[in-house]
């Protein structure tokens, strides 16, 4: 059976001997990869039961953080522009 991680011809629109797969071995991958999701669904679901509150300070935390930086890089740019437009004027004067 081939290697759930590696291409297949169910990828690729022209399939190529030495990668092809059968129809089978793709349901086995596709298995696996829903069991993940799933396990992986459940998890976030438990996570969220036990401490979804906190996580919700932790989240709410952290956008604020990026919003503040990205606003400091707005500045950054703007006070940048005006140099370049002053600077730009006095050359031109």
């Amino acid at each position: 059976m081939s290697d759930c991680n590696t291409k297949n011809s169910c990828e690729t629109e022209t399939p190529k001997k030495s990668d092809c797969c059968t129809f089978a071995e793709d349901m086995v991958c596709l298995a696996k990869q829903a069991k993940k999701e799933l396990i992986k669904e459940k998890m976030k679901a438990v996570f969220e039961e036990k401490i979804g509150d906190k996580m919700d300070k932790v989240a709410e935390l952290a956008v604020d953080a990026a919003l503040a930086c990205m606003q400091h890089q707005l500045a950054g740019k703007e006070a940048c522009d005006e140099y370049k437009e002053n600077l730009l004027a006095v050359i031109k004067s």
